[in-house]
């Protein structure tokens, strides 16, 4: 059988090429993550959003406690271009702490607390450059140096939940991924909002 060798498209044919393999461009219909959340909890605020071992929560909850949260994470200096680190397991508040640092316009490091090592945990902090650290009660005593915020304290918090000024914009970080680096070190892969909307 013969081999196939590729060969250079003549400029007329590139241009077809160019003109016709993308397909229709269509706008996302949202920019950022939690827009799309925010429009579905206001459609539907009593729609269970999250179900975790026999617990739930409605959107519209979600969407309240986000807000506080958010707000408290604001005022803590959260913006577009500030990272938060989630040191949690899976759960209900795990979600609420992503739904309130996308609001409050951060990007978040998850780590799993149950299983991240805790040189792992020190590497994250400090090459994501995490400004702040929400976590579960039994994980708040891993984290040093750092501002930390336990989850389970949201309310505690001044009950405002009004929704924060929004910030965000598709070209701001969303969540920075660590994944298991070929040279010994977790590397962080930075993800975009209009990344994930797309």
């Amino acid at each position: 059988m013969a081999a196939i060798t590729p060969r250079a498209l003549t400029p007329e044919d590139q241009q077809l090429f160019d003109q016709y393999s993308y397909g229709a461009r269509e706008r996302a219909p949202f920019g950022c993550v939690h827009h799309a959340f925010e429009h579905h909890a206001a459609a539907q605020p009593d729609a269970v959003a999250v179900e975790h071992l026999g617990d739930s929560i409605t959107y519209g909850e979600l969407d309240r406690q986000a807000n506080i949260l958010a707000n408290y994470l604001r005022a803590s200096g959260v913006r577009p271009g500030v990272r938060v680190c989630l040191l949690v397991q899976r759960s209900i508040l795990m979600v609420v702490g992503i739904v309130a640092v996308l609001k409050a316009g951060g990007a978040y490091a998850p780590l799993d607390g149950s299983i991240v090592t805790q040189s792992t945990l020190e590497y994250v902090l400090e090459d994501s450059q995490a400004t702040l650290v929400l976590t579960l009660k039994d994980y708040a005593h891993r984290v040093s140096g750092i501002p930390v915020f336990c989850l389970e304290d949201i309310s505690e918090l001044p009950q405002d939940a009004t929704k924060p000024k929004d910030l965000s914009a598709p070209t701001d970080s969303i969540y920075i991924i660590y994944t298991s680096g070929t040279t010994g070190k977790p590397k962080g892969v930075e993800v975009m909002h209009g990344n994930v909307t797309n």
